[in-house]
């Protein structure tokens, strides 16, 4: 495990690219964030998770830009006006995914979760890094972690932890899953829809 600050920018792009698993700030709480092209990120994130494929949940996908993600999820009208109006932002949307967009990890699921955090970090990595798959950075059943420090005590096999906290308090995005006739709020977060 190594520590860095959010200003040293190049040495997470570095990490990410390097297939290692990152914990650093979002808006929210922590997340832990790997490259969506690293087979070796992902297993270690399904084994730091405790995360069983079979459980329905799914590691949120964070698309490269906000025009990037029909290439993951299909659009309709209700999906492009919660896009325009939260995304970056607070907010997971639980989509249909795009059936031309085929990766080992979601070709399990139908669905697709989206989130695109309206941090600075990201907006300097996204365009270096490409497409994220980002979660809560806590083991199954815990809090998610709100500092650097928390990450350090709680898991600890996380390669680099981008140093810092987020505000007290803070809960999760909130997820809303728009894949049927109506929004339903699967997760309700600060964010208030």
């Amino acid at each position: 495990m190594i520590q860095t600050s959010p200003e040293h920018v190049s040495d997470i792009i570095k990490s990410l690219k390097k297939g290692e698993v990152v914990a650093l700030p979002t808006e929210t709480v922590y997340g832990l964030a790997i490259s969506l092209n690293s087979a070796k990120a992902l297993e270690k994130l399904i084994y730091l998770k405790r995360r069983d494929l079979n459980s329905g949940k799914i590691f949120t996908l964070v698309p490269e830009s906000k025009e990037a993600i029909s290439h993951y999820a299909t659009l309709n009208k209700i999906a492009r006006e919660y896009i325009a109006k939260h995304i970056p932002g607070e907010l997971t949307l639980i989509l249909n995914k795009n059936p031309d967009f085929s990766h080992p990890y979601f070709d399990h699921f139908t669905t697709i979760g989206i989130r695109i955090p309206a941090s600075p970090l990201f907006a300097q990595i996204l365009p270096e890094t490409g497409p994220l798959l980002l979660t809560s950075a806590n083991p199954r059943g815990g809090q998610p972690a709100i500092s650097s420090d928390e990450i350090v005590k709680t898991l600890p096999k996380v390669d680099l932890i981008v140093e810092g906290r987020t505000r007290e308090g803070k809960l999760p995005s909130t997820v809303l899953d728009i894949t049927g006739k109506k929004p339903v709020i699967i997760r309700q977060g600060d964010l208030i829809i």
